[in-house]
């Protein structure tokens, strides 16, 4: 049988276009792969807390939500195997944003869990009411200490109240006082405001970074007197103890359940400079294997603080702003802390005393290289900003007024025009004492102010430099009428284990801890939906991923937790009492209470136990992992298949 031409083609262009479209329908299925329902979903969809959208239900496809809207608007998007959550009325949230949460390096300080299994990281942490107390307590803890642990392990102190601490710091506590009663093992003696290490702790850090530690790191090298407080011991558990004991593989696997922890809070994506070497290759190591709990946004500081080439270092590394994945990405470089927080901030406020005010270590100050050192980095990065070779440069550790000008005034310097600037995401964390003026700069520069709840700054304030100071502790009230990006952080599980993300939130909205006074109470949070915004979506602006997270609406990931309760109806004195039931990211469940529909996904933090708890009640094909616990393949085997091999 013949077949003409015309028939032929007519023939062929009917089974393309039928192959087309069958490609087409099943690229773009109508219907979702999850829905949730009888939920009181609060998208945070704007910024105008007026016109947010409030609805029932979302429809989720893979890692998209592709609907919001009412129970009976999102029915239509149900299939025979769509899978479907119902939230029993209680609320729901987009996934929570924590600005400023560095859970590397918690992992190795915080949890007991953690210590149980690396012993090695144990820090002594110490406490005294006078600098003669302190200084002899100190002695007795280090001869026990290095009777308990093998010769050539380290010896780590930490020393409480600041106040008292500074006192003997590099003064009577020094290099001197410490290799005769640790002549075997390597020691770091630290406290807010700088640290000591003894001669043996020096030719540790040297040898591991193969060079000597830098000039302007040291206040007084002769006696071991850092100003830096925390860059060296964190880099010291971070690189050096992890490697000496062989422990890479046990911190990289408490690195993820402190992730996963946080997970449980309901925080999906968190910040944070990546400044050691051990926490950058753990987090790498967990992003490449598809371990990663919650999304990473990181900030690179990893050549810090040892590097004595730094300034070149930043001439060669690039623009890193936005490389990477949906699970870990960098927002960019940052030269790191430009004070020392609490009692060794850097502020304009005068203190009531010399002595007092002589404890702040400023970026401009001579008796503190090092953070004249990362001012000096930071004006290399302004360079690089004017010239089109930086594009994000976040601001860690910016605590007092002082250096939060510094910061402003070295970019300001470098020639940048303003709109530019406005293109940078600028940033600072922890805004203890910032002034109107520097508020107003912020508005205008497109400038976010991550800010935690701490009562540390306020009893300084109160203590030592007079109460009417209180209206410079973390300002936020006054940064909202004024159109500055004001943040939140650290309300997940950092430095305490939380069953809730709003027990910060009581505080900011009350402005109490403890019953005591947290700033003031004219610069409380108005309210609970600004609330909510300052921990998701105005997060999602800090960390670079707006277009993609901070909000429950068409096209963005579908990152949520769905509370145990009503978010709009508790008390605010009671809002702590709220928790997740469940977590999803990018539609996967990485937690899940049992409360909620029959399920279990949860990690144990109870150090007797410290194991993920599993129980399938329900049928489910959205865990995060298909096995429970997640295998973490070790760090010292390879496991990446180059191509063509």
């Amino acid at each position: 049988m013949s077949i003409s031409l015309d028939k032929c083609l007519g023939l062929f262009l009917a089974i393309a276009c039928l192959s087309l479209s069958t490609s087409v329908m099943a690229a773009q299925s109508p219907f979702a792969t999850t829905v949730v329902v009888n939920g009181k979903v609060i998208t945070a969809d704007s910024d105008d807390i007026a016109d947010i959208t409030f609805a029932q239900a979302i429809a989720i496809r893979d890692d998209e939500i592709i609907a919001v809207g009412t129970n009976t608007e999102i029915k239509k998007y149900v299939a025979d195997w769509t899978e479907t959550i119902d939230a029993k009325g209680n609320t729901v949230l987009p996934g929570l944003i924590d600005t400023h949460s560095h859970l590397y390096e918690h992992t190795l300080s915080n949890f007991p869990w953690v210590l149980k299994a690396i012993p090695e990281l144990l820090q002594v942490n110490l406490s005294a009411e006078t600098p003669a107390q302190m200084k002899d307590l100190l002695a007795k803890a280090l001869e026990a200490r290095a009777r308990q642990i093998p010769d050539g392990q380290w010896i780590q102190v930490r020393l409480n109240p600041a106040q008292v601490a500074v006192q003997i710091i590099g003064k009577t506590v020094s290099k001197q006082f410490l290799d005769p009663i640790t002549p075997n093992n390597p020691v770091v003696v630290s406290t807010r405001g700088g640290a000591v290490y003894n001669s043996l702790g020096i030719g540790s850090i040297e040898a591991r970074y193969r060079n000597p530690i830098p000039d302007d790191f040291w206040i007084d090298e002769s006696v071991g007197h850092s100003g830096d407080y925390t860059d060296g011991p964190r880099c010291v558990r971070g690189d050096i103890i992890l490697t000496a004991a062989g422990r890479e593989d046990e911190y990289t696997q408490a690195y993820m359940e402190v992730m996963q922890l946080n997970a449980q809070n309901g925080v999906t994506a968190f910040k944070t400079h990546l400044q050691c070497e051990g926490g950058f290759n753990a987090s790498v190591h967990l992003a490449r294997n598809d371990l990663m709990p919650i999304r990473f946004a990181w900030g690179h500081r990893w050549m810090q603080p040892f590097n004595p080439r730094i300034t070149e270092t930043y001439w060669r590394i690039g623009d890193l702003t936005g490389y990477g994945s949906d699970m870990m990405w960098s927002i960019g470089s940052s030269a790191g802390a430009l004070d020392g927080g609490g009692v060794a901030w850097c502020t304009s406020i005068p203190a009531k005393t010399d002595a007092l005010k002589a404890r702040e270590l400023c970026p401009t100050m001579e008796s503190s290289p090092a953070n004249m050192r990362r001012l000096s980095h930071l004006k290399v990065l302004a360079e690089l900003a004017a010239a089109g070779r930086q594009t994000g440069i976040p601001g860690w550790h910016v605590a007092g007024d002082v250096a939060v000008q510094a910061y402003l005034d070295t970019l300001f310097g470098a020639g940048i025009s303003l709109q530019k600037l406005r293109t940078l995401r600028l940033q600072v964390d922890h805004c203890h004492s910032v002034t109107q003026q520097q508020i107003d700069i912020a508005a205008r520069l497109n400038m976010a102010f991550s800010c935690d709840a701490t009562r540390v700054p306020s009893q300084v304030l109160e203590e030592d430099y007079g109460e009417e100071y209180l209206t410079y502790n973390a300002p936020v009230k006054s940064m909202l009428d004024k159109g500055a990006r004001a943040l939140i952080n650290t309300f997940g599980s950092a430095k305490d284990i939380r069953k809730s993300p709003f027990e910060d939130g009581i505080m900011w909205m009350t402005r109490k801890i403890d019953g005591k006074n947290f700033g003031v109470p004219e610069e409380a949070v108005p309210d609970r939906l600004t609330l909510l915004l300052m921990m998701s979506r105005w997060g999602a602006y800090a960390i670079w991923k707006d277009d993609k997270i901070g909000s429950i609406e068409a096209g963005k990931l579908a990152d949520l937790a769905i509370l145990n309760g009503d978010y709009m109806a508790v008390e605010v004195e009671k809002l702590d009492t709220l928790y997740p039931v469940m977590t999803m990211i990018g539609g996967k469940v990485v937690f899940e209470d049992k409360e909620l529909r029959g399920n279990r996904l949860r990690f144990n933090t109870d150090p007797d136990i410290a194991a993920w708890e599993v129980e399938k009640n329900t049928p489910t094909s959205l865990w995060r992992w298909q096995t429970i616990p997640p295998q973490i393949p070790s760090r010292n085997v390879p496991n990446v298949q180059l191509a063509g091999k």
